[in-house]
């Protein structure tokens, strides 16, 4: 049966049709359909015939993208005119990125140097230390095999190059064969004394979070792992510190770009025992309860290939609702999972999703069809780097990385940069660059991979409805510049 109103006044139906419109409006947001406006139509156009002509004379010049390395395409990024609207566009949020691994490389080595207590180990990898790695000593505690890190980089014209090429991650050819994993923790290793001396670390995270700015990210979210900081007199300060100090940066920076803000996802690493974890996962609940608002989360890093899976941690998930009641706080897990290409590894489905917001890379989601279901009808989020994921070498022509596939079956995603100062780059403006060229992606896609950021992170209700009347003001000025 159909029922049919009819409106005796012109007032009464405009009445019926706006309050139809807001409805119909609000179910569409509801189901992330995205639409986009007429200027957005004319970028969109624009923006696909950049990449058709970028591709065609890529042919031409029998100088091919898709089979070429993020590595090998960076300099030539850097010239397209693709490049340089994606790098005006708007990002929303880094949601998944990690400490020590996102500010410029030779910004770290320059300031390092104005240290004249840092030092570099040059003899040939030990048990204790590593080649090029850096640490801080007083004078009379130096071990052998270490220099100062201003004679060495005084001892060589190429010094600082070879310096470059120690902390960062390069995949030169895509059939190119590397232990990608431990080349990729000795880059952390060689850094990762320096950035807690204090000092360092203060102006490491300033640094990284103003080069995250200049690339229009307004939100970041760290996967932070909490090391002893010490100073010049080697005092060393409780974790508290680190926090108190990060969240003073934030409001330092805020005084310049009010839009900014940070948030804090405590981290441990798969390869510990359980014990250990159920003890850091524990601290995190401390911080959380005596920072409610900047520790956001949990999660666990490492390797999945040879790091303890998920279920391994099962009691202390199942313990969660017992520190909830011990804490008053509750924690959402972030967990990284699904970091491979093995149909054996079973760490996405062991996922606890009652805790469990945001899933980090989910390669492997895409061979277990039901649990891709189960991951949209709870409208989890998978955070994608698509140039981590190369360079680490789950996926080398990018044209085929499982994102499309989620992207096809209405997967919400969002876009990362995971490490980019270890694999050479800052910002994530690469990986948009090569997420929309080899992903077919439109800018009704980039606008949803934007927004998204800022619906899935761990803002609060306020913060976030705040961050998106900027991020909303800041699109459209974006593509107002583009068309006209």
């Amino acid at each position: 049966m159909m029922i049919v109103i009819k409106f005796k006044t012109p007032t009464i139906r405009f009445i019926f049709s706006l309050i139809s419109l807001l409805f119909f409006s609000s179910f569409f947001v509801a189901q992330n359909v995205v639409f986009l406006s007429k200027n957005e139509q004319q970028l969109d156009n624009k923006l696909s015939k950049i990449k058709t002509e970028l591709l065609q004379d890529s042919e031409k010049n029998k100088s091919t993208i898709y089979n070429s390395s993020f590595s090998q395409l960076k300099p030539f990024i850097e010239t397209t005119e693709l490049f340089k609207i994606l790098s005006e566009m708007p990002k929303g949020a880094l949601l998944h990125s990690h400490s020590g691994g996102i500010a410029n490389t030779d910004w770290l080595i320059n300031k390092a140097s104005e240290y004249e207590n840092c030092y570099i180990f040059i003899n040939q990898d030990q048990q204790k230390y590593i080649y090029g790695q850096l640490m801080i000593f007083e004078k009379e505690e130096v071990p052998i095999g270490f220099i100062k890190l201003n004679d060495f980089l005084k001892s060589d014209a190429n010094a600082k190059e070879k310096l470059r090429d120690l902390y960062t991650l390069k995949r030169n050819n895509l059939s190119e064969y590397i232990d990608y994993w431990s080349e990729f923790e000795k880059r952390f290793q060689r850094i990762g004394s320096i950035l807690n001396y204090r000092p360092i670390f203060k102006e490491y995270y300033q640094e990284a979070f103003l080069e995250l700015l200049k690339d229009n990210v307004q939100h970041v979210e760290i996967r932070y792992i909490f090391g002893q900081l010490f100073d010049e007199k080697n005092k060393s300060y409780p974790i508290e510190t680190a926090v108190l100090d990060l969240k003073e940066i934030e409001k330092n920076i805020q005084k310049t770009h009010p839009e900014f803000t940070l948030k804090i996802i405590y981290t441990s690493l798969k390869f510990l025992d359980k014990t250990i974890v159920e003890q850091e996962l524990e601290k995190a609940y401390q911080l959380k309860k005596k920072f409610p608002n900047f520790i956001t989360g949990f999660d666990l890093v490492a390797d999945e290939a040879s790091g303890h899976s998920v279920a391994y941690f099962n009691p202390l998930w199942k313990n969660m609702k017992n520190l909830e009641k011990k804490y008053g706080v509750k924690l959402p897990l972030y967990l990284h999972a699904g970091e491979s290409c093995s149909l054996y590894n079973h760490n996405i489905s062991e996922i606890p999703f009652a805790y469990n917001k945001r899933i980090g890379h989910a390669l492997n989601l895409i061979y277990f069809p039901e649990l891709m279901k189960k991951v949209k009808q709870n409208n989890n989020l998978v955070e994608v780097s698509p140039i981590s994921n190369q360079i680490l070498g789950y996926v080398s022509d990018l044209r085929n990385h499982p994102a499309r596939v989620l992207l096809a079956n209405n997967v919400n995603i969002s876009i990362n940069s995971d490490d980019p100062a270890v694999f050479g780059y800052e910002g994530i403006s690469y990986d948009f660059w090569m997420a929309f060229i080899n992903w077919d992606l439109t800018v009704k896609d980039l606008k949803k991979l934007v927004f998204n950021s800022i619906d899935y992170s761990s803002l609060n209700s306020s913060e976030k409805q705040k961050a998106k009347i900027h991020l909303e003001k800041q699109w459209n000025i974006f593509v107002k510049n583009n068309v006209e």
